[in-house]
């Protein structure tokens, strides 16, 4: 079977396609962000905890619930940026996984109701208890993770569909051998960002020891990080290597700016600066958003194009959408500026 005759035809979008590409690579970056700085830090309390320091974890735990409610939210437009403009590959890889993908929600709903429960009922439950429900969840978060690396996979490689028409319902996308190092470069990532979260959080309560321990996960795991980030770009298929290696251009110069911004990041961490670091890491986030999102279209490219999507010159629905994204922006900001001055007894 050709596996083009799998790929269901791109539907009309309402204006150019490269609007939904900057809306959904600036927002996966905002997700990211917040979604690092959840799990990296549940993952981080959960190891000091494991080894007896109890302080970390339930200080993180406070902060757990918004945290994961945010990142939840923040996570919901990528994705329907994503399904806008590469739907006819999203939509057939969410459908091939099945009950995995379906599994997604029941999972997250865990892992959410499980750090409102160690949150709010601290007191009332055991040590071990709290122990077992807080990794439960933690580990939860890891399964939806390895999910969204599957199906983010899957859609990329249509010559690998075949197997659900041989009887295969519900399948992963384990013999791809690039699935490994992107899941291990995302978690990993979490890792470091939620070590400059825990260092931010011991800054914030001037906790000497929260900063330390921050700040050790943040350069080692972004050390290691990049050593994983190697190893996946060896396991890109030759011709998206080759592209990154000064094929193409764009791509090749988006790399580098990535690497460059690690590289300065990575110093300011072994510097112990905090709140330089942060602004740093949003930078990095940012670039390696648009090279995951450059690796995206080059796998792409032998079956599908953006340039071949018809679009109806409809800009009267981005105008609106624009309209309420700056007006909701000043009303949350305005909100946050009478939540800090009541914080500050002055309102």
């Amino acid at each position: 079977m050709n596996p083009a005759s799998l790929i269901p035809l791109a539907e009309p979008i309402p204006i150019h396609w490269a609007w939904f590409d900057v809306l959904l690579i600036t927002t996966f970056a905002a997700h990211v962000l917040f979604m690092n700085a959840m799990l990296g830090s549940a993952a981080i309390g959960l190891a000091e905890a494991v080894r007896g320091r109890d302080g970390l974890i339930r200080a993180v735990g406070m902060k757990l619930p918004p945290l994961l409610a945010l990142t939840i939210n923040l996570g919901v437009a990528p994705l329907l940026f994503l399904q806008v403009n590469y739907g006819n590959f999203d939509y057939v890889s969410s459908v091939l996984m099945g009950g995995w993908w379906l599994a997604v929600i029941f999972v997250l709903l865990y892992s959410y109701y499980g750090f409102y429960l160690y949150k709010f009922k601290y007191e009332s439950m055991g040590p071990g208890m709290r122990l077992a429900l807080f990794g439960s969840s933690v580990l939860g978060l890891v399964y939806v993770g390895f999910m969204f690396s599957n199906n983010m996979t899957l859609m990329l490689r249509p010559d690998g569909w075949q197997p659900y028409f041989d009887g295969y319902a519900g399948f992963l996308n384990w013999r791809d051998p690039a699935i490994y190092p992107r899941f291990l470069h995302m978690m990993v990532g979490a890792l470091a960002v939620g070590g400059l979260f825990v260092a931010l959080l011991g800054n914030h309560l001037k906790n000497e020891e929260f900063q330390a321990t921050g700040m050790w996960w943040f350069t080692r795991g972004t050390m290691v990080n990049l050593a994983v980030g190697v190893w996946f770009l060896m396991a890109l298929p030759d011709k998206v290597l080759l592209a990154f290696m000064g094929g193409n251009l764009p791509a090749t110069l988006t790399l580098v700016a990535g690497l460059a911004s690690a590289a300065v990041l990575l110093y300011a961490g072994f510097r112990l600066e905090p709140m330089r670091v942060a602004g740093w890491a949003a930078v990095t986030v940012f670039l390696m958003a648009f090279i995951r999102h450059w690796v995206r279209v080059l796998y792409l490219e032998p079956w599908f194009s953006m340039d071949s999507v018809p679009v109806t010159n409809q800009y009267g629905s981005f105008y609106l959408f624009l309209g309420f994204v700056a007006g909701g922006g000043a009303i949350i900001a305005y909100m946050l500026k009478l939540y800090f001055k009541s914080r500050q007894g002055r309102a």
